[in-house]
């Protein structure tokens, strides 16, 4: 399917955690931030509670288990009895399958049924780790290429059977770029001999994010956005949990400001990750994009005028070219609202339309 099929299959809120997710996994340096994205943003995202990936190896393309992570019911023991069961029954190599769905029949204590479509198997498994988890389902995302051939198996692991949806599978599509080429990536840094090399060289290539926790805890934060926040960190995040009671209050999912930090004008996305219904533990995105210096240069004369914060942002985004029900859309405030801050941006510049205000600003 194309991309901008699959794209547009997609709500909006899926679009924004799923390019948020996307700069996360590329600026993971290491296997733990890459498990952190994983149990953080992926598995709520696609309503799993577990995954595990491995690589292909052998001349039997036997999957070599790298890491698990459990967030399901299932005690840890169990949890590797999971791991044992389908690892010992995965198909081979060329073996396409987006669905796997395994049952294990209530009425069948010591059998597992594993149903694929295409060939049938079974397994053993003891009574009481089956009645607690009746059924489990795998989606599967693969890489084709010869080399470091990598398997990730999303699972679901419940009392009922709940096969992925076709947003799932999208998801899971766009995604898969950067879940291979990130593992990829931390596992060539773990086995260079030249692992500085290979650490300049990520630092160099890499955004300016940070992902934390609405209690001010830091999960990732990129060797770029470390450079490019220096001694103003503690300033930045207070400013940034501010704005996530901001947007908590407001029901607001995803935001996005511009702010000056040291001599640079940046503009900062902030996106909802993973929420709980009692606002505990929610986790958001950042991500800093440098604005050019040209809107830099607008931004500056601005900032002379006596605006507020509020009304720089929006006569940022008329100079932009944006309509106000687009400015209305892209801050989350209403279309009237907007309107009013507009006819108090216009009073301040001294003008009466956007055309005269660009003349202004030439």
């Amino acid at each position: 399917m194309d991309k901008e099929i699959c794209w547009d299959a997609l709500a909006c809120r899926d679009h924004q955690i799923a390019l948020a997710t996307i700069n996360w996994l590329n600026n993971c340096q290491t296997r733990d931030e890459f498990n952190q994205a994983l149990k953080v943003a992926l598995l709520p995202l696609l309503a799993c509670n577990g995954v595990f990936y491995g690589r292909l190896a052998g001349e039997r393309n036997t999957l070599q288990l790298l890491d698990s992570i459990n967030q399901s019911t299932c005690c840890q023991e169990g949890w590797k009895r999971f791991l044992h069961v389908v690892l010992q029954n995965l198909p081979g190599e060329g073996f396409i399958c987006d669905n796997v769905n395994m049952s294990l029949p209530v009425h069948s204590a010591n059998l597992v049924e594993c149903l694929d479509g295409l060939s049938s198997c079974h397994h053993s498994c003891d009574q009481s780790w089956q009645q607690s988890h009746n059924n489990y389902t795998l989606i599967t995302v693969f890489d084709e290429g010869h080399q470091s051939a990598f398997r990730f198996y999303f699972c679901r692991l419940t009392n009922h059977h709940q096969i992925f949806s076709q947003r799932e599978i999208e998801l899971l599509k766009i995604l898969r770029p950067a879940l291979l080429q990130t593992l990829n990536f931390i596992l060539f840094r773990e086995e260079t001999l030249n692992r500085r090399k290979v650490q300049s060289f990520w630092s160099d290539h890499a955004d300016p994010v940070v992902a934390i926790r609405n209690d001010g805890a830091v999960l990732l934060q990129s060797q770029a956005f470390v450079k490019a926040i220096g001694p103003e960190l503690n300033l930045f995040l207070s400013t940034a949990l501010n704005l996530i009671q901001f947007v908590q209050c407001n029901q607001i999912g995803y935001y996005s400001f511009l702010s000056k930090l040291g001599k640079r004008l940046y503009e900062i996305k902030l996106t909802l990750i993973h929420s709980n219904a009692d606002y505990q533990q929610d986790v958001y995105f950042l991500h800093l994009s440098r604005v050019t210096n040209k809107n830099g240069k607008i931004f500056n004369r601005l900032d002379r005028t006596g605006l507020t914060s509020r009304e720089l942002e929006i006569a940022t985004l008329i100079y932009q070219g944006n309509s106000p029900k687009d400015i209305a859309e892209e801050i989350s405030l209403s279309y009237h609202t907007v309107r009013n801050h507009i006819k108090s941006i216009y009073s301040k510049l001294g003008v009466s339309t956007r055309s005269e205000m660009l003349v202004k600003l030439a």
